[in-house]
């Protein structure tokens, strides 16, 4: 495989994605991360962890397109794609709305797939690419309180898998990352101790986009502690 020279990390701005960030950078990748939050984004590329800041949501088409046009005028193709965004919502299922459900789904799951969808037809084009979605042991197990992460973590494994199969005779791999409890944020705000840190995490992600082999596509590779 050619060595990839650019990325983008969604949710870069902080946790998982902005170790992420900081690893391919080390790499020699010229990366761009993407969230909702400028003060974050800004610090990450003040950092020299990261080329280009671009602001927006991840479940918005027009925000999604404007990050790919902005990434490829400023630093060229979008070799690598790590679709890290993700929020959470807990509460017994009885208790939630419809529209909290909806909203993590829309984040972590129609938000990854408006990415992939945004750059896959440059990497088939090309016969090359990589896509890392950070999935979660939420994605294999089930959790008091955290109906809709998990389905929208299950539901992130199976469109990797879906993908990796479509994207497969192209030479675009396509590979999920699992973690356990992640020192973060997020975690925080569950019962959980932390496990492992981010930047664990982000070493099997930079195996995953950089190292790993083609063989590897369509796996959900599992970092549980």
């Amino acid at each position: 495989m050619t060595s990839p020279r650019t990325a983008i990390v969604t949710g870069g701005g902080r946790g998982i994605g902005a170790a992420v960030a900081r690893g391919l950078t080390a790499r020699g990748v010229a990366v761009t991360v993407f969230a909702r939050t400028r003060a974050e984004l800004d610090r990450v590329v003040a950092e020299r962890t990261a080329a280009l800041a671009v602001q927006g949501d991840v479940r918005r088409e027009e925000d999604v397109g404007r990050l790919v046009a902005e990434h490829e005028r400023a630093l060229g193709p979008v070799d690598v794609l790590v679709n890290d965004a993700g929020i959470l919502v807990r509460g017994l299922a009885e208790e939630l709305s419809a529209a909290a459900f909806r909203e993590v789904l829309d984040v972590n799951l129609t938000g990854a797939f408006l990415c992939a969808r945004a750059v896959i037809p440059g990497m088939k084009s090309r016969g090359r690419g990589r896509i890392v979605n950070v999935t979660s042991i939420s994605g294999t197990l089930g959790t008091a309180e955290a109906s809709p992460y998990n389905a929208s973590k299950w539901g992130l494994v199976g469109l990797t898998k879906c993908l990796a199969e479509e994207l497969r005779p192209h030479g675009v791999v396509c590979v999920g990352v699992s973690p356990g409890s992640v020192d973060t944020e997020m975690l925080r705000r569950t019962p959980f101790a932390p496990e492992m840190t981010p930047d664990d995490v982000a070493k099997v992600v930079v195996f995953a986009a950089l190292d790993a082999p083609f063989a590897v596509t369509g796996a959900n590779l599992e970092v549980h502690g």
